[in-house]
């Protein structure tokens, strides 16, 4: 079933007319008719069931079939602070990262972030990620739309530790397994966990210095070298895993 996010639900009698931009896509797109159903959701847990009794290019409207509060969202809070990389590299990370659970972007400026990604992002750029996490959210069946931050310097981003399990995985790591990581931490893990994610070229050891002064472990993530949205991808995957929230036993 295609989905739509509505910030501002539905009401609660007659019918449910959506925007213009929905509505077009339905019938122009999608070439949904009369009688099919779609849901919709808006970011509290909610979703509804729409059946459609009108669509056209310029409008559409429905009414409501049914409520429900589907179980889509993690158990574990995730935040992803992932070093700015080229503008591709960091859209697949948000889409990603969204499917696979994770709740709080934040984009980082570090050393050897250059070019382009060094100037943070315009508010045509902020628009464009907020709109992917959306539409990936629209697409993985979530209830809740993930957020994004404007883009921080590295030693701005941190104050006291951000969350009950902070890890980095890093190059010069090589005692400490992102596997082992887990499996030691966990136990006393509550409900939220932060990782740093480096830019091309990695993080310097003053940068990791400065993470492991806020409560950070680094964990290597084995002998291949990982592009940065490679490891972004790869890193919440294991933690997910590990913590039952993508098949795992969480034991």
């Amino acid at each position: 079933m295609h989905r739509f996010y509505l910030p501002d639900g539905v009401p609660a009698e007659g019918p449910i007319r959506f925007p213009r931009d929905i509505a077009r896509q339905l019938s122009r797109v999608l070439r949904m008719r009369p009688g099919e159903e779609v849901g919709v959701f808006d970011g509290s847990g909610v979703q509804w069931t729409i059946k459609l009794d009108d669509v056209s290019g310029r409008s559409a409207e429905g009414h409501i079939l049914d409520v429900t509060r589907p179980s889509t969202e993690p158990g574990i809070e995730i935040t992803l602070y992932q070093s700015l990389i080229d503008a591709a590299q960091f859209e697949i990370v948000l889409q990603k990262g969204v499917e696979l659970g994770v709740k709080h972007f934040v984009p980082l400026l570090t050393e050897r972030v250059a070019g382009a990604g060094a100037t943070g992002a315009s508010e045509s750029r902020q628009a464009r990620w907020a709109r992917i996490l959306q539409e990936a959210a629209e697409q993985s069946g979530r209830v809740y739309v993930p957020d994004v931050a404007a883009p921080v310097a590295l030693d701005d981003a941190f104050g006291e530790p951000p969350a009950d399990l902070f890890i980095v995985p890093w190059e010069g790591e090589i005692s400490l397994s992102l596997h082992d990581a887990l499996r030691t931490q966990k136990t006393g893990l509550e409900d939220a966990v932060s990782i740093v994610i480096g830019p091309k070229g990695g993080l310097t050891e003053t940068e990791i210095g400065h993470l492991r002064e806020r409560g950070a472990l680094s964990v290597t993530l084995g002998s291949r070298i990982l592009r940065a949205e490679t490891a972004a991808i790869a890193t919440v995957s294991a933690v997910m895993y590990e913590l039952g929230e993508l098949g795992g036993s969480g034991s």
